[in-house]
């Protein structure tokens, strides 16, 4: 005889794996949407198409992504 919940596990373990995965996909299109991701996008750009340019750091990247934003505000309400 086989015990229930050593039947129950594989779904179990697929059910977790795939909650893990859509938690991922969530995480990862929230960051998208924030902007969270735009100084990595910007540094892989950077490496990509100017191998011999110095990156700027976060820091001053997200202090020029904010003047920009300041100056141009497109279409923000304030």
């Amino acid at each position: 005889m086989t015990d229930r919940t050593e039947l129950r596990r594989p779904g179990l373990a697929r059910a977790g794996t795939a909650f893990a995965r859509g938690w991922r996909a969530v995480r990862w299109y929230v960051k998208e949407v924030v902007g969270e991701n735009d100084y990595d996008h910007y540094v892989t750009h950077l490496r990509r198409h100017h191998p011999d340019a110095q990156p700027m750091s976060r820091r001053d990247f997200e202090r020029a992504k904010v003047d920009r934003m300041d100056t141009d505000p497109g279409s923000r309400c304030c």
